[in-house]
């Protein structure tokens, strides 16, 4: 294992304003929540193969997690 980060939270309400150091692990590999919630994740794999924390981070600071309705339209 090493200290690549291959997972990330996508699910809504773990979304924080404020990006954290919660790292937790799924599938024997270190995984990110944004709002450090413990528990009901909605794990997707980073892009890139895995990044640093500090990367992670950024990423989902740049890249905001926007939910889909039942019709497919994300919501801003």
């Amino acid at each position: 294992m090493d200290d690549r980060v291959d997972f990330v939270c996508a699910r809504a309400d773990h979304q924080g304003s404020e990006p954290n150091d919660a790292l937790t692990m799924h599938q024997d590999r270190w995984a990110y929540c944004p709002g450090g919630a413990a528990n009901d994740h909605d794990w997707h794999l980073m892009p890139a193969g895995g990044m640093s924390l500090d990367d992670a981070k950024r990423f989902v600071s740049q890249q905001p997690i926007r939910t889909i309705d039942a019709t497919g339209r994300r919501s801003d």
